[in-house]
């Protein structure tokens, strides 16, 4: 461990040095004699004729690193390296951030899988897909409202996290299938399909107690969505009739009128 973080260290202080000296070569070699070549022009009140153009850049940049110029040199190659510095520095910090980033992603996947190792349960459901079929190999539409009850059972239980390319005994099919199917096929298409779900058939006012994630496992895709609980009922409108749905154990239930009354009931005088 002390190893990997000298190294770190090590990278970080190489990337800050690189960009100094980058600095001050851009600095020495090209700002300074540019600067001299402008200010030659400007001093002398010359105008620009092309035949002797070429003629003066030459003598001003060779004259730009002679000794009697080692002062202003002096003055570039600091101010090179204070830019090189700074651009050094703020590049090490997006250099580490993207480290810290990646460290929490293998985290989280360690954690997908410790989740995917347990298997379902009453906070934790596995759907092999969103909308493809895998026994008739298309498309059904129908397996949308899966997604749906599954999530308003999660709303008005206590939450619980629902997670899509996995099948009940917990192998890892992907999501590639499901992409297929979307007008956007990869991760934002897939994402933007479910809120939108969520949005039209449960109501807009829940998506912000649903996160969803995608991860990288065995070479696939899979899309982690984390239900919270919510303080108000929770229906899915299907076909113009309203339902409701509670986890209970590891499946999803749907409750007649009665026992959503009785259960709404319990739920507030608990609160």
């Amino acid at each position: 461990m002390e190893t990997q973080i000298v190294k770190m260290n090590f990278n970080d202080r190489f990337v800050v040095l690189k960009h100094v000296l980058i600095g001050i070569i851009i600095f020495y070699f090209i700002i300074h004699p540019l600067t001299m070549v402008i200010y030659w022009f400007e001093f002398n009140g010359v105008e620009f004729d092309t035949a002797q153009y070429f003629d003066i850049v030459a003598e001003r940049f060779k004259d730009s690193f002679s000794f009697k110029m080692m002062g202003m040199s002096s003055v570039f190659i600091i101010l090179g390296a204070l830019v090189g510095l700074t651009s050094g520095l703020y590049y090490r910090k997006i250099l580490q951030k993207d480290r810290m980033l990646k460290q929490q992603e293998k985290q989280l996947e360690r954690n997908i899988e410790a989740i995917i190792k347990n298997g379902e349960n009453e906070k934790t459901e596995f759907k092999s897909s969103f909308r493809y079929d895998y026994v008739n190999e298309r498309m059904n539409k129908t397996l949308e409202t899966v997604f749906l009850k599954t999530v308003t059972g999660f709303l008005n239980a206590t939450g619980g996290t629902l997670l899509i390319g996995v099948d009940d005994d917990g192998n890892i099919l992907g999501l590639e299938k499901d992409y297929f199917t979307l007008k956007k096929k990869n991760r934002d298409g897939l994402e933007l399909k479910l809120m939108q779900l969520i949005s039209s058939n449960i109501g807009t006012e829940f998506c912000s107690l649903v996160h969803i994630s995608f991860y990288k496992l065995e070479g696939k895709d899979i899309c982690s969505v984390e239900v919270g609980q919510s303080t108000v009922p929770a229906y899915v409108n299907l076909k113009g009739k309203t339902v409701f749905y509670l986890r209970t154990g590891n499946s999803t239930k749907q409750l007649t009128v009665q026992e959503t009354v009785n259960y709404v009931t319990f739920k507030n005088g608990k609160a």
